[in-house]
């Protein structure tokens, strides 16, 4: 009934009660010989302490449930249990260690009466062998897990490994097709996985700028949303509570035993297993701290990396209509009207020109208005700077002061979001570096 309780609160993401409820049932199970059981609640602890960073204590618990599973005839628990193993060394990449533990259950594979964990084994050689590079090993173990698996979720997660692997192989109509089946699985984390690895596939599979840029942004906002940072220092203070509370009990139980005999020796030993506990915990604390700061770091790294991607995307955008238009006898007519200076133009003309600029740089505007808020006006200042317009020349076309241009150009700059002004965007837009000139 815990079990079954623990489960259920896991499912509903609430993963301190699970946790809690874990080890209830495994307290009312000792000293019974439903090993079945234990290996499975310890399974389920491992990957719930594992999911949330807390690695130590996850492999203590994998070691539980090979313990508990090596005399059962249905070796489903026990593959899991060595899969988990892999798990924790692939996380601090002992690709060796990893690869020896993945290799475990294939020992014993026909004695797997679970499908889906059949299935999970060739999932996780498919992870050490793209790991080492050799993809045409990965993609067999990919087709296998394929070929088993009748869940859903696992399908579109596994063609989301696959078409990475055929994009590796530079096999680019493959890799295509099955990110794009990957990219509607319900499943946020695959998709948003599904979008970065669309955007990293080169020109010549078919990804335009933008397209590139449809799935950067998908992929980024989709990525924002499955965060779990507090949910992790949530179930890490609960264990800690659990662990701590265990040592007292155990601690008060052997005063209890021990007092007649020697109150010396309890206290002696009670200090030594404090401090060795406090230096574990500090170690522990340091290696996840320390994992936690170069993941923090990474993630920084690659939005920047997105953000420079998104401006190369607008700027090129913005060259491409500039050139275009250019290149018309409409343009020509236009620009020696403007900037002959001799009079200005009526309000007709500032509208009907407006309209064949804004049309001429719909993509380029398109772009731009997915990162900046743009109005109307807005809109046309930029397309009019991508021209090389001075200030003067712009407000000419808008019938309106030089001084109320630059108090535009002010307003559409504090609009740009503080990590792409940081970028550069404002340069590529308004031209900042020729702002003194104009």
């Amino acid at each position: 009934m815990l079990y079954r309780q623990g489960v259920k609160m896991e499912e509903q993401h609430i993963p301190d009660s699970a946790l809690i409820l874990y080890h209830q049932a495994l307290k009312q199970l000792s000293g019974t010989q439903n090993q079945e059981l234990k290996g499975k609640i310890y399974n389920h602890l491992g990957d719930l302490l594992l999911d949330y960073n807390i690695y130590e204590t996850a492999q203590e618990s994998y070691s539980q449930a090979i313990q508990a599973s090596q005399s059962l005839a249905d070796k489903s628990n026990l593959s899991q249990a060595y899969r988990g193993m892999g798990k924790y060394y692939y996380l601090y990449k002992d690709r060796d260690s990893a690869l020896y533990y993945f290799e475990k259950p294939l020992g014993f594979f026909d004695q797997i009466a679970n499908r889906e964990e059949r299935s999970s084994v060739y999932n996780n050689l498919t992870t050490a062998y793209k790991q080492r590079n050799n993809i045409e090993k990965a993609l067999e173990y990919n087709a296998k897990a394929l070929s088993l698996t009748r869940s859903e979720v696992k399908r579109l997660r596994n063609y989301a490994v696959r078409g990475q692997l055929f994009a590796l192989q530079q096999q680019y109509d493959s890799a295509l097709f099955y990110l794009e089946q990957a990219s509607q699985s319900k499943d946020k984390s695959i998709r948003a996985s599904a979008y970065f690895k669309l955007a990293d596939l080169p020109e010549e599979a078919g990804i335009n700028d933008s397209l590139r840029f449809f799935y950067l942004h998908e992929g980024y906002r989709l990525s924002d949303s499955i965060e779990n940072s507090a949910v992790s220092h949530q179930i890490d203070r609960q264990e800690h509570i659990r662990i701590t509370t265990d040592l007292k009990q155990q601690s008060h139980t052997r005063l209890i035993v021990s007092i007649a005999v020697c109150i010396a020796a309890v206290l002696l030993l009670s200090i030594a297993t404090f401090t060795f506990y406090r230096r574990h915990l500090k170690r522990r604390n340091e290696k996840l701290f320390a994992h936690k700061w170069e993941k923090q770091e990474a993630r920084a790294q690659e939005n920047e990396n997105r953000e420079l991607q998104i401006i190369d995307i607008i700027r090129k955008a913005g060259e491409q209509c500039s050139r275009d238009f250019k290149a018309t006898n409409t343009y020509a007519e236009w620009h020696k009207r403007i900037t002959s200076g001799k009079e200005s133009l009526s309000y007709d003309e500032q509208k009907s020109f407006q309209t064949v600029v804004l049309k001429m740089f719909d993509p380029y505007l398109q772009q731009l208005s997915n990162v900046v808020p743009l109005t109307g006006n807005d809109a046309f200042l930029c397309a009019l700077i991508q021209l090389g317009f001075s200030t003067r020349e712009c407000a000419a076309c808008r019938g309106i002061s030089s001084e109320t241009i630059r108090s535009q150009r002010t307003r559409i700059r504090k609009k740009i979001p503080q990590n792409f002004s940081d970028q550069g965007l404002g340069m590529v837009i308004l031209g900042e570096e020729n702002l003194s000139k104009r």
